[in-house]
Order: structure tokens, then C-alpha cells, then sequence
């Protein structure tokens, strides 16, 4: 009579910190362990986007922050790290570093991991929630999770490796053509931004041109996300309306004037010399009184 294979129990985290993680092995075999199926979408958007990832080498997920991208796209990096049926030996971290205020990163203190940590604090976050934290510093420590600059890319191969390009809208089209260029065997890749935060100040984005140049292309798939699929606060999709370029603020009402208006709307006390309209799509819009 044949034997059955005994299926592997999967815990919790809970559970599995119950006990302490010293090294890169117990660390693996934990996350062979973990369960990932109790993973919880929270829209249609995302759970396209997961099974996207699950069936292309190259998987683009667009749409504004706050959409899950991030989550997910670490989520499944780690449960292909722990499948012991995955050619997935590696998780690395890509972000095309456009530094705020025109700071260079080379002026920043410390080793390359040093220097990059305020950039990847969201990714080290979402990790941490779904492993654990002693085992997230086990993988980091033997680089089975690494961060890797754009600009340090240049000359190697990614083979059997989960890679995650953050932000790559901030990325220029000779370094998203330089960052596919290194996939290697075994690997796969998650490509992640916003078209509509791109920091680059002069040309095109790279992400842009990415997504119409590889449109069709056999094994890269895109999923979208919309601002109705934030799932931060609620306030944030109302916060975001008003960025968009149906929004028109009028420059000849000065700041201090707009916060005379708001407290007047508001039934305070106020000079009476503007006022809040609603539009028919529910956007307000501020209107001098003639």
C-alpha cells in the first residue's frame, strides 16, 4: 500500500515567535512554515495584482500610494522565499533614489544598507508584520534580503532572485531598460509607481515609457489600482481629489483670504468677502464674490 506524504502544519506568526530565530537556516524554515494563504484583500484591485504576480516574470502594479502595492508585492516575495518548491533563493529591493530637496545620497552617513534605510523603512515595515522581526534581521544580516541602489546595478545578474522595483516612476528610461536587462534565470521581478508623482524634473519617466513600449510582451502583466482602491484613511482619496488637474486653485485669493473663507463656511465669525461653491461632482471650488 503506498505511504502518503504527511503535509507540513502552517502556523501563525503568533506561533512561530514562540521560539527564537538565530540563523539564516531556522529563519527559512520558519517561513516554510508560516501561512501565507490567510493573506486578507481588501479590494478586487489587489487581488488581481496578486494573482498577476503569480502567473508573469515581470508584473507592473500602478496606481497612487496607499493602494496595498507594497504590502502585497513584499508578501508574496516572502512566500516565494519559503516555497520549497521555488527557484526563489533571494529577495532584493530596487529604488531609483531621487533624493528630497535635491540631496545627493552620497552625503549621507554611513555604508550603502546606511544611507538607503530611510528610503526602505516601508518595505522593512511590511516585512516585519507579515515574519517578524528577529527574522527579518536574520535575512537582512545574510543578505537573503538585500537593497540595492539603481545606480549600483550596472554589470550584475539577478538569477534566482524576487525583485521589487519601488517608486520606478522616478526612474528614466535608459535605467528601467538597464534594471530589466538583469533578470536572470529563476528570477522575477514586481515593477511598482504612480504616474502621477514622478519626480523626475526634466524628460520622460521611465516607468511611462516601460508600460507603453512593453504592452503585450509575453510574460509581463499589469494590474492598476484607482484612488477608490486606497485603503489608508478615507480622507486620503478626498486629499488626493485635489491634486488632480480638474482642480483649479485661483491664485488671486491669497492663503489668508482662503482661511477667512474656510472659517466663515464653518460659521464663525469672518470677514464676509468669499465663499465656498459645491460643484455638480462634489468638489468644492473657491469663488471670489462679485
Amino acid at each position: 500500500m503506498a505511504r502518503t506524504k504527511a503535509t507540513q502544519k502552517k502556523v501563525t506568526l503568533s506561533e512561530l515567535n514562540n521560539h527564537n530565530v538565530s540563523n539564516k537556516r531556522q529563519a527559512l524554515k520558519d517561513l516554510k512554515m508560516l501561512n501565507f494563504d490567510d493573506i486578507q484583500f481588501k479590494s478586487p484591485a489587489q487581488r488581481r495584482f496578486y494573482k498577476t504576480i503569480s502567473t508573469k516574470d515581470i508584473t507592473f502594479g500602478i496606481g497612487p500610494a496607499g493602494c496595498g502595492k507594497t504590502y502585497l508585492s513584499v508578501h508574496k516575495a516572502l512566500r516565494e522565499l519559503g516555497d520549497k518548491d521555488s527557484t526563489i533563493d533571494g529577495i532584493v529591493i530596487v529604488k531609483p533614489l531621487v533624493e528630497a530637496a535635491g540631496e545627493k545620497i552620497g552625503f549621507l552617513p554611513g555604508d550603502v544598507e546606511e544611507k538607503t534605510l530611510p528610503f526602505m523603512m516601508s518595505f522593512y515595515y511590511n516585512m516585519e508584520q507579515i515574519i517578524g522581526k528577529q527574522r527579518l534581521q536574520v535575512l537582512k544580516d545574510s543578505n537573503t534580503i538585500q537593497v540595492i541602489p539603481m545606480a549600483y546595478m550596472r554589470g550584475i545578474t539577478l538569477a534566482n532572485k524576487f525583485v521589487i522595483l519601488d517608486e520606478a516612476q522616478n526612474a528614466t528610461p535608459e535605467q528601467i531598460k538597464m534594471f530589466v536587462t538583469r533578470l536572470g534565470e529563476g528570477s522575477q521581478y514586481i515593477i511598482t509607481g504612480d504616474l502621477a508623482q514622478s519626480d523626475i524634473k526634466h524628460g520622460k519617466s521611465g516607468l511611462e515609457d516601460a508600460i507603453k513600449r512593453f504592452a503585450g510582451v509575453h510574460g509581463v502583466g499589469l494590474a492598476q489600482f484607482k484612488e477608490k482602491d486606497i485603503v489608508r484613511h478615507s480622507l486620503v482619496r478626498r486629499l488626493l481629489k485635489r491634486y488632480k488637474d480638474s482642480f483649479q486653485i485661483i491664485d488671486e485669493i491669497s492663503a489668508e483670504k482662503t482661511i477667512s473663507m474656510w472659517i466663515h463656511e464653518n460659521g464663525l465669525d469672518s470677514p464676509n468677502d468669499g465663499s465656498f461653491t459645491e460643484d455638480i461632482s462634489g468638489d468644492y471650488r473657491y469663488q471670489l464674490k462679485k
